[in-house]
């Protein structure tokens, strides 16, 4: 299957699922320790903040408490509808990362779970796009499945299969520009599944 199948099959699954997916979210709840660590590392009011894969805004809900310059990105149109139902003063757009140009002075950049659709080409571009639109000290939290590199294809909930991609931090580490700083990491089990974060930090100077 090419990667073109891969995404397109993606999005037809999320269409398709949209509303079970907004309610399965929503019972999970926000990442708000997350949030609170990221926005730790800015120290400016109203930070310019991206959220790529935002699904159905769950975690924009807590973002704009702290920022009322907040954008969230997705590529499907249906938890796009849920997440403008959800929280409608919010503001956010359906887009293709990979041919996504970020508008320069980005302060923090949130991928919750969102890049384990993207192969490792992919996140090399995105990653690299992310850092020339940011400010100085501006920070992107990636949060992914954890284990060597490689994908699987599953269909756990009857909407269609969906390919995932596996990383670790230290793969992560060697597909970002030099420039970013790797500020901190976590290894986390959750739901039978071993997932990782991390945090990259736009040095000054580079």
């Amino acid at each position: 299957m090419t990667k073109i199948d891969e995404k397109n099959q993606n999005i037809e699954n999320y269409d398709k699922s949209a509303v079970f997916h907004s309610k399965k979210f929503d019972e999970i709840g926000a990442r708000v320790d997350d949030i609170n660590k990221s926005f730790s590392y800015i120290n400016k009011i109203n930070p310019k903040v991206i959220e790529i894969g935002c699904g159905n805004g769950r975690d924009a809900k807590e973002i704009i408490k702290r920022t009322n310059d907040y954008l969230g990105i997705d590529l499907s149109k249906g938890m796009l509808e849920q997440a403008k139902m959800n929280v409608p003063e919010a503001k956010f757009l359906l887009a293709d990362l990979e041919n996504y140009e970020f508008s320069p002075g980005v302060d923090i950049v949130f991928a919750f779970a969102s890049l384990l659709h993207s192969d490792k080409e992919s996140i090399e571009k995105i990653v690299k796009s992310i850092y020339d639109s940011m400010n100085n000290s501006g920070v992107f939290f990636i949060s992914l499945k954890y284990g060597d590199y490689h994908k699987e294809t599953l269909d756990r909930e009857g909407f269609g299969p969906r390919t995932y991609y596996f990383y670790n931090p230290n793969e992560i580490k060697n597909i970002s520009p030099s420039g970013f700083n790797m500020v901190y990491q976590d290894i986390q089990d959750f739901r039978d599944q071993k997932w990782f974060s991390v945090i990259l930090q736009k040095m000054a100077g580079l």
